[in-house]
């Protein structure tokens, strides 16, 4: 038994249709489709990543964030974990700054293989397997040239094509890689696709443009080439394909530099060096530098317009005003003392799509997609297991996030799976097994409540949610 996970990036499941997504729509008819799936907190592509393959939420793997501070590290400046320099320098002197196995390291550990095939960026590409090299396992990112897999890859499929908006021709050559190289030659028992799109249209053309339907559209045909390759093989029937996207989108129809504004106020606000550092992002982080300032940073943002929560890592520092990241497992040493929650709608976007919220992000324009907070639009994400053990033709009541994707292949394959916040998804092979989530409301301070179901003891947020 072998499977193929199939990641497109940033993918909203409500915006996979026949119409849109032929290929995907008839996989997950074809299989067992989670209807509940959810993301981690903060919904982005660096934190769920790892979370999907170690098996843990931010809280165990300590990657909290796409964007983040470390005073220690780099005390006038913010990492930004999609460049290389600045992962190496977070995982100070480490081979890599999480703090859990990856899938892997355990496949390795039980003589087994695993290969990654990655358009994202180098960032993603390294913080998903970042012991391939030291466990002589593939991993390729469409940025790569110089390492002896990207030379091997090269020699079989030839150069990678440059990036664009929209990044067709690198998902297709991406796809090209696994299918005609990494899966019929290096034969791994699971292999880890990474699709760009539609993610990067998403961004940066909006969510029903015209040229992010060709990045669907797509993403859609590196699908239907997959399953093409793995129905030719002779060993099919053992081959399991998982399709997911790792967040969703809201369309961000104003855009809001924290830092600038609070700074504008008075306030010791900037990207890094002051006493109060603001990473971009859908839901911006905030570290102090002295803790007495919360409340002045609070004071402030409960007067601006866009402001939705506020999160801490210790809540001791703002009592009663704020909501723990220990609720969504997002609490580490690493993580922001503050993170703000924009306030999101459900109202229609310019293409009357549902899901909009105020962001952070200097490179993103307005109109565009973004995601990392806690928006229904941004948690819920396309999760389907299809062919080998998974059931036919069904769909899931069960609620289940990123991290309970690898505990499940994993055992599926014989390997222990200790140590893992997620667990094996039985509904996905036995029908007894599922059973709906027990539904959650958590108050927070303020305008807004935390919508999610309780399963198994552990917590899914689905949304935040305004009061009637």
């Amino acid at each position: 038994m072998r499977f193929v996970m199939i990641v497109l990036d940033g993918l909203r499941p409500d915006l996979v249709t026949p119409a849109r997504m032929p290929a995907l729509s008839a996989l997950l008819a074809r299989g067992t489709r989670f209807a509940e799936a959810r993301s981690v907190f903060p919904s982005e592509t660096r934190v769920a990543t790892p979370s999907l393959v170690t098996g843990c939420r931010p809280a165990s793997h300590g990657m909290v964030g796409n964007t983040v501070f470390d005073a220690a590290l780099a005390p006038d400046r913010l990492l930004r974990t999609k460049e290389p320099a600045d992962f190496l320098t977070l995982s100070a002197g480490r081979e890599s700054p999480l703090q859990r196995l990856t899938i892997g390291e355990r496949l390795a550990a039980a003589g087994r293989s695993f290969a990654i095939v990655s358009a994202g960026t180098p960032g993603q590409t390294l913080v998903a397997h970042p012991a391939a090299q030291r466990l002589g396992q593939f991993r390729w990112n469409a940025a790569d040239t110089d390492t002896p897999d990207a030379k091997a890859a090269a020699a079989r499929v030839g150069p990678t094509p440059p990036a664009a908006v929209p990044n067709l021709a690198r998902s297709r050559h991406a796809c090209r890689v696994l299918t005609e190289f990494v899966l019929p030659e290096l034969r791994p028992d699971v292999a880890l696709f990474w699709c760009p799109e539609p993610d990067v249209s998403f961004h940066y053309r909006g969510l029903d443009a015209a040229e992010t339907r060709l990045a669907v559209a797509e993403a859609d045909a590196c699908v239907e080439k997959i399953v093409a390759w793995r129905d030719a093989q002779p060993d099919a029937g053992e081959i399991g394909l998982v399709v997911l996207s790792d967040h969703g989108h809201v369309t961000g129809p104003r855009k809001i530099s924290v830092a600038k504004l609070m700074a504008e106020a008075g306030l010791p606000a900037s990207d890094g060096g002051t006493d109060i550092t603001v990473a971009p992002a859908g839901a911006p982080g905030i570290w102090l530098r002295d803790k007495s300032l919360a409340p002045q940073v609070a004071d402030w943002l409960e007067r601006q317009d866009w402001f939705g929560a506020l999160l801490a890592n210790d809540p001791s520092i703002l009592p009663g005003r704020v909501s723990p990241l220990a609720l969504l497992n997002a609490d580490h040493a690493r993580s922001a003392d503050l993170v703000l929650l924009f306030a999101g709608e459900e109202g229609p976007d310019q293409f009357g799509l549902p899901g909009i919220a105020p962001f952070d992000a200097g490179d993103v324009p307005e109109g565009g997609g973004m995601h990392g907070g806690l928006h229904r639009r941004e948690l819920a994400t396309v999760m389907g297991f299809e062919g080998g053990p998974f059931r036919i033709g069904a769909t899931v009541q069960a609620m289940a996030d990123l991290t309970d994707v690898v505990p499940t292949l994993l055992h599926l394959l014989g390997v222990p799976v200790t140590g893992m916040d997620g667990r094996p998804l039985r509904p996905a092979w036995d029908a007894e097994a599922d059973a709906p989530a027990d539904p959650v409301r958590v108050e927070l301070p303020g305008r807004y409540l935390l919508e999610g179901g309780r399963q198994d003891g552990r917590f899914y947020p689905t949304a935040l949610i305004r009061r009637d």
